[in-house]
């Protein structure tokens, strides 16, 4: 099983880094990348596990691969595809490409080429290639909830409260930053 975690040199030290790209810009793409799976994802009614295990998919495609080669909107559309099928909650893609065509202008459109869904299948076997066929990501959504409901047993209200602001916090964080590890973990 690969191990998906990542030092903050590696952070520094990634492919689109490589090949020239500031460190600022990467994380603005990887930004994007998640908010275009968000939106598409939202647009589509997909739960919100699904769309959380896109953006780790995409995360990891990106610490292999430079944007530089690989448009974002369509390794994000890509990622969500493969993320529907891991999580049970497949969305045929044309359904997903016509998602797409409402959501971005001509510009962004054309990084899909002629065949868009025809991109979206061949880059499907890179991106299973990249994340090694590990379709399993740990969300940490199940131990937050087990934690809560043992503090919702003993009615401690301010725990509780307490628990949701981080919970928050940390979904919101977890899908667009790559190293909210090192906010909870002092790393």
């Amino acid at each position: 099983m690969p191990n998906w975690y990542w030092e903050k040199k590696d952070l520094r030290n990634t492919p689109s880094q490589a090949k020239g790209m500031e460190f600022d810009t990467e994380t603005r793409y990887r930004r994007e990348g998640v908010r275009f799976i968000l939106e598409i994802g939202r647009t589509m009614n997909l739960f919100h596990l699904t769309l959380a295990t896109g953006a780790v998919y995409f995360h990891r495609f990106y610490m292999f691969h430079a944007f530089q080669e690989f448009p974002r909107y369509v390794v994000a559309t890509c990622c969500l595809f493969l993320a529907g099928k891991a999580e049970e909650t497949p969305k045929k893609c044309r359904d997903i490409v016509r998602t797409v065509r409402t959501l971005t202008n001509d510009k962004q459109f054309a990084t899909f080429g002629l065949d868009p869904r025809e991109e979206i299948m061949v880059l499907e076997r890179v991106l299973l290639q990249t994340i090694k066929f590990d379709l399993q990501v740990d969300h940490p959504y199940q131990s937050i909830i087990k934690v809560y409901m043992f503090y919702t047993f003993w009615n401690t209200y301010i725990y509780t409260i307490s628990i949701f602001k981080y919970y928050f916090f940390f979904t919101k964080s977890y899908s667009y930053n790559l190293v909210c590890r090192d906010l909870l973990f002092g790393n």
